[in-house]
């Protein structure tokens, strides 16, 4: 599937000559998947059960085993991920009550094992 290349906290890409970029199979999941991920639940009017929130739990304590559990609830709404192999999720603090988040998952369309690496605040 197309999508716009659209980075999570970024501006929508152009191409050289000025219309919008876009982007398709494991680059777009990754993208897809940050979104969700650090989009706040109720942030979209007509979608309020989309999104993790992750940047919203920043200066939280990070509750290792809550918050695997909400980022593996939110990956098996996620399209481009193959529902049938398992999910690996691991945080890694980096501050008082920040951490990095480092997924393993299985693109759906190419079948290839992903890892996708970002800091709570949605920066890769």
């Amino acid at each position: 599937m197309t999508d716009f290349y659209h980075d999570f906290g970024e501006d929508l890409q152009l191409d050289p000559e000025g219309a919008l970029l876009d982007v398709s199979g494991g680059p777009a999941t990754q993208q897809a998947i940050l979104r969700r991920l650090c989009t706040n639940p109720q942030g979209y009017l007509f979608h309020v059960d989309y999104g993790a929130g992750l940047p919203a739990r920043i200066g939280t304590p990070i509750r290792e085993g809550e918050t695997r559990g909400l980022i593996v609830s939110q990956l098996a709404l996620e399209a481009g991920i193959d529902q049938g192999q398992p999910v690996t999720v691991a945080l890694t603090s980096l501050a008082a009550s920040t951490f990095r988040c480092t997924l393993s998952y299985t693109d759906r369309d190419e079948r290839v094992e992903r890892r996708l690496t970002f800091n709570q605040d949605g920066t890769i």
